[in-house]
């Protein structure tokens, strides 16, 4: 792998990302709205779930854009280093997805969550799902292709 190959990997990594943010807080904003309009709970959880994780999604894919704009020419060592720890960084993620999907799903199953301030419900459940699906695909795929 050159320097070429793990820009493009970079920028496409953060342009996927980007690009599920924006339709996150779209949707989701839109979601919560409709829900609170209409006194469906779960889908006012739901919406804004899922418009929470696009702020953060979107906040992750500006880093890497701005950490990859700023960096100059790598050599060979250097890229080769920069992708490990970029493929590492991937598979941590992974794992934590993993455990949104599993923690969401048993909060989608069981409504309301225990004595939290924040009472997450069923609708969170199903948002945390679908967003931890989304990533661990994303995350993997991408590990995948930065494979040595």
């Amino acid at each position: 792998m050159n320097q070429a190959d793990l820009d493009r990997i970079e920028r496409e990594l953060s342009t996927m990302l980007a690009a599920w943010a924006a339709a996150s807080l779209v949707s989701g904003a839109g979601i919560a709205l409709k829900g609170h309009r209409t006194g469906r709970a779960q889908w006012t959880s739901f919406g804004r779930q899922t418009a929470m994780w696009g702020v953060v999604d979107a906040a992750i894919a500006g880093v890497g854009t701005i950490s990859r704009r700023r960096r100059g020419a790598l050599d060979i060592v250097a890229v080769r280093k920069q992708s490990k720890h970029l493929r590492t960084i991937l598979l941590i993620n992974a794992a934590a997805d993993i455990a949104y999907v599993t923690g969401g799903a048993v909060l989608a199953v069981r409504g309301r969550g225990g004595r939290s301030t924040w009472r997450m419900g069923a609708g969170d459940g199903v948002a945390i799902v679908i967003q931890g699906a989304f990533l661990l695909a994303l995350d993997t795929t991408y590990a995948r292709r930065l494979q040595q």
